[in-house]
């Protein structure tokens, strides 16, 4: 029997919603698919940015410096290490260069993006004194891990969870072709990247280095590598952070929250988020106007707002107008 679960709010009627429904409502918000990225959000970010903006708003939303250096030196790295590159579904032998070629084509690519702001348009020139020193770090940290030769990058993998309409994909950004099950390992790359601060120095600003975790990663970090290790049978994650001048490396040995027993924890509360959501979706009819009614807004003077153009934020603060 299908339960009309949009007539009757309470909590107790959500238990069992058919998927069918689920899908009705996800396809009106043009959503066919679940990630890591997305289930990282607040849940006021998830409904502005996935349900509110379209694929084309999002894709128009400015970037960021750091982000168009954490591309650069994961694309050349990438291009460095792995035998493979995964376009979709396409798995491409990739053109093996040495390092320096491709260090000096990268650089070319990391200067045509366009700063949003002085600021940015200041960080961007900042990291260019070091970018290749990253680049480095990052190719000499990722031969110590010894993956082997069958090295791949973007493979998309995906997991259907029970109890959920939708599949939920990521993307690997290296991965052990050449073993399989726990054997086999993946790596999750991360950049941290100096800022610009406020100071009381004669300049009146300061720049700090890119924070490295020496103990505890960031728990949304955790949360992709447990994803990938659900969705790849069980290969071993490893969470690579790297800085102008160092890295640091995150494994079962010697971080709790990526052992197995952790990860399946985490996957199981990311599951009951997941399964909230989709419950909020069905009982609102996919309308985002009333799912802001039970979601309070985002802060948008966060770092999640800094370089979104003005339209879209007062298209976002919009939700909430009628409240």
């Amino acid at each position: 029997m299908v339960i009309d679960l949009t007539k009757n709010n309470s909590t107790a009627s959500i238990k069992n919603i058919d998927e069918d429904i689920a899908l009705q409502y996800y396809k009106k918000l043009n959503l066919d698919h679940s990630s890591p990225s997305q289930e990282a959000l607040s849940d006021s970010e998830f409904l502005v940015r996935y349900c509110l903006f379209t694929q084309e708003d999002r894709r128009l939303l400015n970037g960021s410096s750091k982000m168009n250096a954490g591309v650069s030196i994961g694309r050349a790295s990438q291009r460095y290490l792995s035998k493979y590159m995964f376009e979709a579904e396409k798995k491409l032998l990739n053109e093996k260069k040495s390092i320096d070629q491709i260090i000096d084509e990268e650089l070319k690519l990391y200067d045509q993006y366009q700063p949003h702001n002085q600021l940015d348009k200041e960080e961007h020139e900042d990291t260019k004194n070091y970018l290749v020193d990253m680049i480095k770090i990052t190719c000499n940290s990722l031969k110590e891990l010894d993956l082997g030769n069958e090295v791949a990058s973007e493979r998309y993998c995906t997991y259907k969870f029970n109890g959920l309409a939708l599949e939920k994909i990521g993307r690997l950004d290296f991965e052990q072709l050449d073993k399989t099950g726990k054997n086999g390992k993946i790596v999750e790359l991360k950049t941290k990247h100096r800022s610009k601060r406020k100071s009381n120095n004669k300049n009146g600003f300061t720049w700090t280095k890119g924070y490295l975790p020496k103990e505890v990663p960031d728990i949304n970090h955790i949360r992709q590598c447990a994803f990938y290790w659900k969705a790849t049978g069980g290969k071993v994650p490893h969470l690579l952070y790297v800085n102008q001048d160092s890295h640091v490396l995150f494994t079962a040995e010697n971080c709790d929250l990526l052992t197995p027993e952790y990860m399946e924890f985490i996957i199981q509360q990311d599951l009951i988020k997941a399964k909230i959501r989709q419950n909020l979706i069905v009982m609102c009819k996919g309308n985002p106007y009333e799912m802001a009614k039970l979601i309070p807004p985002p802060d948008f003077s966060s770092y999640m707002w800094k370089n979104v153009q003005q339209e879209y934020i007062l298209k976002a603060a919009s939700l909430w107008d009628n409240i």
